[in-house]
């Protein structure tokens, strides 16, 4: 299921003239499920109700209803949204290419401009949008959408040619690097060495409450143990993140694997599909030459 002309179509896409807002594309009711009391009655003579912030408990409900679409494509959409909260810069959402063109001069993005000549002839280009922003000006060519496409297209039968020995290689890669057995272990012994620290605290606290004791040494261990906490949280939090970031790759991999997968034969014109949902970037070089890094890490010249 591909949905066209939207700021994020199934494969990732920026393109479209529909502004659905990231609550849509977050609410996990179009994948069949439900989240039951997001809000709740704060007062029952007059009706308001209020955001649940933790002020009830909530119940995630799997198959709740119908999907409208599969699991699979809401999860690739949440992995799209994630990607691109951490690269603000990068996607503007409006067009199919933004976001997608680097310049090799400078590692800027390319951006859509309209050359301003006779209504008849008025074309639309996409440059460096730092080409004339610093001291020493982007030598990088303009490029128009028509060539991009071609050029991809190029690129694309280039990565599919070894898409055997590429899938093998990368479920391999997947399985050796992607493995967050370890770190989940970590996180467990952080997280119970954060219990055994409160503990520690609750009963020094308990005691100076009932037995009379020197405060300055009280204050003392109890700073210790404090800091000792803070410092086990803080790596705990860390190992989350890792383990957040691997699994958010993973996710992408196995979206290109499946992509992949599905490719039958050469391309013998533009996908949009393919485009969106194999496409890490594209690179422009000054001497004209267009290079397209997939999410595999390959790159291949247009």
């Amino acid at each position: 299921m591909h949905l066209c002309h939207a700021p994020i179509c199934t494969y990732g896409c920026t393109h479209g003239t529909h502004r659905i807002n990231s609550f849509v594309l977050r609410n996990e009711k179009y994948k069949g499920d439900a989240l039951l009391q997001k809000t709740f009655c704060e007062d029952f003579l007059t009706k308001k109700m209020r955001t649940n912030q933790g002020e009830v408990p909530q119940y995630y409900v799997e198959n709740n209803h119908e999907a409208i679409i599969d699991a699979e494509t809401f999860e690739m959409v949440q992995r799209e949204l994630a990607r691109r909260t951490k690269g603000k810069n990068r996607h503007s959402g409006v067009h199919l290419l933004s976001g997608r063109i680097k310049c090799g001069d400078c590692g800027g993005w390319y951006g859509s401009k309209v050359w301003h000549s006779p209504e008849k002839c008025k074309r639309t280009v996409w440059q460096c949008n730092q080409k004339y922003k610093n001291e020493v000006r982007c030598t990088t060519p303009y490029l128009d959408e028509a060539s991009v496409k071609e050029r991809f297209t190029v690129a694309i039968n280039q990565l599919l040619a070894g898409r055997d020995a590429a899938i093998a290689a990368y479920e391999l890669g997947m399985a050796r690097t992607l493995d967050t057995t370890e770190l989940e272990t970590q996180q467990q012994e952080l997280l119970s060495e954060m219990e055994v620290l409160n503990g520690m605290i609750q009963q020094m606290i308990q005691q100076n409450a009932t037995v009379a004791q020197d405060q300055t040494e009280y204050n003392q261990r109890f700073d210790a143990l404090s800091q000792k906490f803070k410092d086990a949280e803080a790596k705990k939090d860390a190992v989350a993140q890792q383990i957040s970031d691997i699994r958010d790759r993973r996710g992408t991999m196995e979206d290109f694997l499946r992509i992949l997968k599905q490719q039958d034969g050469e391309v013998t014109a533009f996908s949009e599909k393919l485009w969106c949902g194999l496409l890490d970037y594209a690179t422009a070089y000054a001497d004209g030459r267009l290079t397209f890094t997939f999410k595999n890490g390959s790159t291949f010249e247009g």
